[in-house]
């Protein structure tokens, strides 16, 4: 297909993008191009070019028909030749192509099945709990009849060659499958892969899956080039914590008062406890391997039993490999009862009336809520805790803030998951409206922040706009021949001040004319519904967002964020603000909670910041994680909170200094990489063979220094040529030694061997491709090490990571473990095996021998036997408890 008179660019290349372009004719000789860009990189213009470089007529799959959509408009916008009808070449029909045509997945498995009937825009039902996605589906999904049609075929007389793949790796297992059956029928199709996030830690098996189907990763585009180079704008995360209300705060303290009083009951039970003593492991009717297929079910029972005083078999806590159990907690009464109710309940047929009896009186309680118990928390508790009112008073804060720092300049986002339509009648009026949702947060900011200020708010959802009365004639201009509205009264609010805008007919042109009517600053603030706005949609003029939605995958919440950090051409110098609201459960919980285990909120937070890559707080790194917002630290009491959110709206405010900062962490870097560091803690690090060679070297020395002055001393006696030739040879040995020990002498540099040796065996095993990369160890200020992999593949990178994290991790359920062979095993004396070099008794044993001479002398164990499950479950216990074993891993950006 020739595309020379219908497809030219009709702009200026980005550096990144021509660097991929330039590449493209290597990148196709295996008949596969995949690139990997973040988001707001241009990922579908480099397909478009792409695509018209291979001069074959395509076949481009788009996760959603809002995506879909936007692929017709960006070849019409960017590339459509002068004269050339866009209907003669592009199609969005599998049943009628032409040189482009362009579907969803969905489609395409839906063809390839014969289904008739409506399909929805997956992309939007994902958020069936948020109350604006019934509009969003509907505008988003239509009726297809492929019963009949034969799309294989068709595509073939159509001589489809090239297939284009957007975002392929989020898709659902019934559509890969259709999608391989396609490729396998189509022999000989070119394929172009587009996306951000490749599924780097996924299994073994759905990698090679992917990448049997994209190719091996050509170009990877990161957000700090793309900073870097103007295509997004410098940017930085912020987070406001806040409390329960008191009505929740009473809805917890109910629950744990529950929770504490069915404790002591079945403490106190005799028919409970009777349950368990005649539980088949307690009567010694058990092998002991079947008794450590569940060695914390084991655990659970021993702990309860000898906390209410009833013996057992010693041999039952031998098997535990532990002299001392820990006492009983509301922790190990759910890890008892979730067994005893829903996995082995027929070891209780004893008691089968009894714990049906408890299971619905913990049913009642909430202790139990869909087949799972907790005492702690209930799903249902942290769904409250989540979605706290407590956020509208965060949210007024920060909108507060961002005002009086941006003024009229402001063009802040509000995204959440409920429009709350029964608070319209509230509007205008003094009724409370405490609750989270679009409607609730515009009457909640009007009568706080608006009412003092000259701060003005719309409201943008698929069933109700809201514009400021001074808007109405921008936007009737914006939309001019597009189509009609009408304007009318918005709960009791004066028209002279705010107005529903409804459109006559089709209201497909009103959110363009919305968003115009924003960018040109009639408003400041705009709220909607991530269901209709998440996806699809852009405003560039956005330099602030609050995040105040609840539901839905990372990926919305990255597309989400992704609104925010576009490049405004009418504003170069923007910078934006991401804000996550954080609720912690108490202000007397969060004093005794574990940093790690605040909150599921807390939880969310520290996810969300695994994948986003962005400028630490007070150093000119670049990094992903948690710690790069560095003023979040414990305690988390309330007079630290509250400092901790007024520093928040301090950094806020400093939008100049961002930008400088940005640009001094990106200027050092004239070569950028993005790396996965494993950092792991200076007393994790073995020191086994750093001593054995201090002992190897003064053995040498000593032997030198006595042989050469016994040779002094002994000059004229037998022994005399002995000591003569023993002290060069000592001092050789000893010199020997030396390099060796200056090689292990710090934790840094057994740190660096022993990666060089995971990184070895990976490569001896083929499983990385290992080209241009080395192993490399960063040290900070507080003494903890780095481990990384520079250069490879990201595939490569990450593989190497994970087999750190394991090595140095928690013993868990592992194949295969380094057992220390002699002596006390303190921080040292368990290690795992990665799992990728564990497969086979042979890839165990190669990657031992690889890793020994830096560890020291270690015993390989199989755990799939009796001998080897009892040392397992001894490392689980030792490892569990030891904080040194644990490891954190982000991703950071290293110049070169």
């Amino acid at each position: 297909m020739d595309y020379t008179n219908i497809l030219k660019f009709k702009y200026t290349w980005r550096n990144y993008q021509a660097r991929v372009l330039a590449n493209a004719h290597e990148y196709i000789k295996d008949n596969k191009v995949h690139i990997v860009a973040a988001p707001g990189s241009g990922k579908t213009t480099l397909g478009i070019e792409l695509i018209a470089r291979c001069k074959e007529v395509a076949l481009v799959l788009a996760p959603s028909i809002t995506i879909r959509e936007q692929w017709v408009a960006r070849i019409k916008e960017g590339f459509l030749c002068e004269g050339v009808c866009a209907q003669d070449y592009i199609s969005q029909d599998l049943k009628n192509p032409r040189a482009i045509t362009i579907c969803t997945y969905q489609a395409l498995h839906s063809a390839m099945n014969r289904y008739s009937g409506e399909l929805v825009d997956e992309a939007d039902d994902s958020d069936k709990d948020a109350d604006d996605v019934m509009t969003s589906t509907k505008r988003n999904s239509e009726k297809v009849d492929y019963s009949s049609f034969d799309v294989v075929q068709t595509l073939k007389d159509n001589r489809v060659g090239l297939l284009c793949l957007d975002e392929c790796h989020h898709l659902r297992s019934e559509w890969w499958k259709a999608l391989e059956e396609l490729k396998k029928q189509m022999n000989g199709f070119k394929v172009i892969a587009l996306t951000a996030t490749p599924p780097y830690d996924s299994t073994e098996a759905m990698w090679k899956r992917y990448m049997d189907m994209c190719g091996e990763i050509d170009e990877e585009i990161a957000i700090p080039e793309l900073v870097k180079e103007g295509s997004l704008c410098p940017h930085q995360d912020f987070v406001y914590f806040n409390y329960p209300t008191e009505e929740e705060r009473e809805e917890v303290d109910k629950f744990r008062k529950r929770s504490k009083d069915r404790y002591k009951q079945l403490m106190e039970s005799e028919e409970f406890a009777s349950a368990v003593t005649n539980h088949r492991f307690v009567n010694g009717l058990v092998s002991d391997e079947e008794l450590l297929e569940e060695p914390n079910y084991l655990a659970a029972m021993l702990i309860f039993l000898k906390e209410k005083g009833v013996p057992f078999p010693a041999r039952l806590q031998r098997l535990l490999g532990t002299k001392s159990l820990p006492k009983m907690s509301m922790e190990w009464m759910e890890y008892l009862l979730q067994q005893m109710l829903y996995k082995d309940l027929t070891s209780y047929a004893h008691a089968e009336e009894y714990l049906a009896a408890l299971e619905k009186e913990l049913k009642t309680d909430r202790i139990i809520e869909k087949k799972k118990v907790s005492f702690t928390s209930t799903p249902s508790i942290e769904k409250m805790l989540t979605t706290s009112k407590g956020k509208c008073e965060s949210i007024k804060e920060i909108v507060k803030a961002e005002y009086a720092a941006s003024k009229e300049n402001l063009r802040l986002l509000i995204l959440t998951d409920y429009i709350r339509k029964e608070y319209e009648k509230m509007v205008g009026t003094s009724e409370e409206v405490n609750a989270l949702g679009v409607l609730p947060f515009f009457e909640q900011l009007r009568r706080s922040v608006a009412s003092e200020t000259s701060l003005r708010l719309g409201v943008l959802c698929g069933t109700i706009v809201i514009i400021p009365a001074e808007a109405k004639d921008a936007l009737i201009t914006e939309i001019g021949e597009a189509g009609n509205v009408t304007f009318s009264q918005i709960g009791t609010l004066d028209e002279t001040d705010y107005v529903k805008v409804t459109a006559v007919g089709d209201a497909h042109f009103l959110t363009a004319a919305v968003t115009d009517v924003f960018t040109k600053g009639y408003m400041q603030v705009l709220i909607g519904t991530k269901s209709l706005l998440g996806e699809g949609w852009d405003a560039p003029c956005i330099n602030s967002l609050i995040l105040a939605s609840f539901v839905g995958s990372f990926m919305l919440s990255n597309q989400m964020r992704g609104r925010a950090i576009r490049v405004f051409k009418a504003q170069p110098d923007k910078t934006s603000n991401i804000w996550h609201l954080v609720c912690l459960p108490s202000k007397e919980d969060v004093e005794n909670a574990e940093y790690s285990n605040i909150s599921e909120d807390y939880a969310l937070l520290e996810r969300r910041m695994e994948h986003f890559l962005g400028l630490h707080y007070t150093e000119d790194v670049i990094e992903s994680g948690i710690g790069r917002l560095s003023v979040i630290a414990p305690p988390f009491d309330e007079a630290h909170v509250a400092q901790m959110n007024q520093q928040m709206l301090a950094l806020s405010g400093q939008r100049s200094l961002l930008k400088d900062r940005w640009n001094r962490s990106l200027t050092i870097h004239k070569k950028m990489d993005v790396v996965e560091e494993t950092k792991v803690k200076q007393e994790a690090v073995p020191k086994a063979v750093f001593t054995q060679k201090c002992f190897e070297f003064v053995v040498g020395v000593i032997g030198f220094v006595a042989s050469f002055v016994a040779s002094i001393v002994l000059k004229d006696t037998p022994l005399y040529t002995i000591l003569r030739t023993a002290s060069p040879l000592f001092g050789v040995y000893a010199l020997i030694q030396l390099p060796k020990l200056i090689r292990i002498k710090d934790a840094k540099n057994r740190l660096m061997v022993i990666g060089d040796g995971i990184y070895r065996a990976l490569l001896a095993q083929r499983l990385i491709e290992g080209q241009g990369a080395r192993v490399c160890v960063d040290e900070d200020s507080f003494g903890s090490q780095s481990v990384y992999l520079s250069g490879g593949t990201g595939r490569d990178r990450t593989l190497f990571t994970k087999c750190v994290e394991e090595f140095f991790g928690v013993i868990d359920n592992q194949r295969y473990i380094l057992v220390k062979s002699k002596g006390s095993k303190g921080n040292y004396g368990f290690f795992a095996v990665p799992e990728c070099l564990a497969k086979r008794k042979e890839d165990a044993e190669s990657f031992y021998q690889r890793i020994s001479p830096y560890i020291g002398k270690y015993d390989l164990v199989y755990t799939r036997n009796e001998s080897g499950r009892k040392l397992l479950l001894e490392g689980r216990m030792k490892t569990l408890a030891d904080e040194t074993k644990k490891t954190s891993t982000n991703k950071k950006l290293k110049g070169f």
